[in-house]
């Protein structure tokens, strides 16, 4: 991707304008071909044996797309290499929880206004991707093999993607920024909550969808996070190869490492083995149901400086996650963050660097789902990641 001059990290972070200004099938912004799929976080330690709820998203996806009749053919698929795992994030794309992103996912293309190349005239090498999330429901993203899954993702293809395409081209690129500032203002983190920003959205696109989508959307309040997620990640982008060497600027979880990479080497992950989350379980999970180690890329939301490093700001939230709060309560993580960010009022800095987090002890946090490791069970509930400090003291 390209960015400002090597000497601009942190200022051009703080420079991006963030727009949602192109909607593509994973084949079309990103090349994918039948059986490649993306997940989140490193580099998997066995693409062909992928912890379980990654292995029931790439199944449902495969059943999805066709390329499989039933699920022990889907399984087959895996195990002999066909479905081929691979990271998002290196692919300039971030994906939520276990969800993977294949060649027909339509994809949300967050870019830079201010840029003449970061918009939708632009190459989309200056577009950061994320999938579209399906209404009313689960898609992928959960882990699990509940087939009602496989209607939601018809309707997104089909139904939801088309009229937003529609949208777009009638109306051109939509701002980020005012409406992740309406959701903070609202109480959002906008990582576990983004109900506020969601609903500032649904205002947005609302002249222009069918009524019943604009309904469906607004009663889908975390709609707006994947969007937000390549929002997040299109920021950290702007400042690699800065002067802030060691500002973290990718991050995320496959449900066996939790990694982060740093500005001036980004194609390198550093990583440690991925604890689960802890926090609230809902009253419907089994109790003997294991959770599964930290998954997602939604962490580079957290990683920028917005989600758990919110939560003193989101009353909803932080009630929710009170229960995987550190001994002592909630960290002083402002310290963490590096530069206060112009759009944002009240003034709120972004950024976090490995040095900092070093000098100070205090280990960023991660605000994410508890996913059941089964593969089958799906979610359980809502809880805190917080990545040990070896994984900083890897990073130099």
């Amino acid at each position: 991707m390209s960015t400002v001059a090597a000497t601009a990290g942190l200022d051009a972070l703080c420079a991006v304008r963030p727009a949602w200004c192109a909607l593509r099938t994973g084949a079309e912004a990103l090349g994918l071909v039948p059986g490649e799929l993306l997940h989140a976080g490193p580099p998997l330690h066995d693409p062909r044996s992928p912890p379980a709820p990654l292995r029931s998203a790439a199944v449902l996806t495969a059943l999805h797309e066709g390329w499989a009749s039933d699920e022990a053919q889907a399984e087959a698929m895996l195990a002999d290499g066909w479905l081929r795992l691979r990271p998002a994030q290196t692919a300039g794309c971030v994906t939520p929880l276990a969800a993977v992103v294949s060649a027909g996912t339509p994809l949300f293309g967050v870019g830079d206004a201010a840029s003449p190349t970061g918009h939708a005239g632009g190459p989309a090498a200056d577009l950061i991707w994320a999938p579209v999330s399906a209404l009313r429901g689960p898609d992928t993203r959960m882990g699990h093999r509940d087939p009602a899954v496989l209607a939601r993702l018809t309707e997104r293809d089909r139904v939801l993607a088309p009229a937003l395409a529609q949208w777009l081209a009638q109306r051109g690129p939509l701002p980020l920024w005012p409406l992740a500032a309406q959701g903070l203002a609202g109480g959002d983190d906008l990582h576990s909550r983004t109900a506020a920003a969601n609903a500032a959205l649904v205002a947005a696109w609302q002249d222009g969808l069918p009524a019943a989508l604009s309904e469906a959307l607004g009663a889908t309040p975390l709609f707006f996070l994947t969007l937000w997620m390549a929002a997040c990640a299109r920021l950290l982008r702007a400042a690699e190869g800065g002067d802030a060497p060691d500002l973290i600027t990718r991050a995320g979880g496959n449900g066996e490492r939790f990694g982060i990479t740093l500005a001036g080497h980004p194609s390198d992950w550093i990583s440690v083995p991925a604890a689960a989350p802890a926090g609230w379980r809902l009253p419907s999970a089994p109790a003997q149901a294991q959770a599964l180690g930290a998954i997602g890329d939604s962490a580079v939301i957290d990683l920028l400086g917005f989600g758990a490093q919110r939560l003193a700001h989101a009353p909803e939230p932080l009630s929710v996650l009170a229960a995987g709060l550190p001994p002592g309560g909630l960290p002083d993580v402002q310290r963490l963050l590096e530069r206060a960010h112009p759009a944002l009022q009240p003034p709120w800095s972004l950024g976090i660097r490995a040095s900092r987090v070093k000098q100070t002890g205090i280990a960023p946090m991660v605000a994410l789902a508890m996913l059941a490791a089964d593969g089958r069970t799906g979610l359980l509930g809502r809880g805190l990641y917080r990545p040990p400090m070896a994984l900083f003291n890897a990073a130099g």
